[in-house]
């Protein structure tokens, strides 16, 4: 029988979910740029990324990291690239030409799920995080995991799902003051880059 501190794991999902982070950012953005559809795609792709990452954190992918360092680093300097080159994209391209972009078919889910993919600390984040709240697993930790990534998805869906509809009603209410797209678009670049940046500089 799986037992589970559900009351503090959920709590404690609540606190991770609304910190706020690339992945979160990039949904509000492509839900304003691409509105409520592109934002959809945006958060199925950020979720994809987590279940993907919880279920290699229980595979132990992080002993992997652990005994590799060279491993660990070659996808967190890739994940920094990525980020730093969605920032610059924010900031250099054209509103006409972004649109016409980030609309293209699948596109946000996949720019979704490489941000999310790409960020190795979360598999050592969700293998830290996850046990602190199982009080004993005798069916074994998949059970457990599995109802856990439930909930943890629910969460996560519910936060995202207000972000896609606030960000995607502002962008409405901005839509003819092209200054103030500008000045948003530049703001969400240089987020992605202060992500990328702290990404990139960070060790295990």
């Amino acid at each position: 029988m799986v037992s589970v501190d559900w009351v503090g794991f959920s709590l404690a999902s609540i606190v991770v979910v609304l910190a706020p982070g690339p992945g979160s950012v990039f949904v509000a953005k492509t839900a304003a740029t691409s509105r409520v559809q592109g934002g959809l795609l945006a958060m199925l792709g950020i979720m994809v990324g987590d279940a993907c990452l919880i279920s290699l954190s229980l595979l132990g992918v992080s002993a992997l990291f652990l005994a590799h360092p060279s491993l660990f680093h070659v996808i967190r300097i890739a994940g920094a690239s990525y980020l730093i080159f969605l920032g610059l994209q924010s900031i250099f391209v054209s509103p006409k030409k972004e649109v016409d972009v980030t609309q293209a078919r699948g596109l946000p889910f996949r720019q979704a799920i490489s941000i999310t993919l790409l960020n190795p600390k979360a598999v050592f984040f969700f293998m830290a995080f996850f046990p602190v709240f199982i009080k004993s697993a005798e069916n074994g930790l998949v059970t457990a995991y599995a109802i856990m990534t439930l909930v943890f998805m629910i969460i996560s869906a519910t936060y995202l799902s207000f972000l896609i509809h606030v960000s995607s009603k502002l962008a409405l209410a901005f839509q003819q003051n092209q200054s103030l797209q500008s000045i948003a678009r530049k703001l969400c670049g240089c987020v992605f880059i202060g992500f990328g940046l702290k990404v990139a500089m960070v060790s295990r």
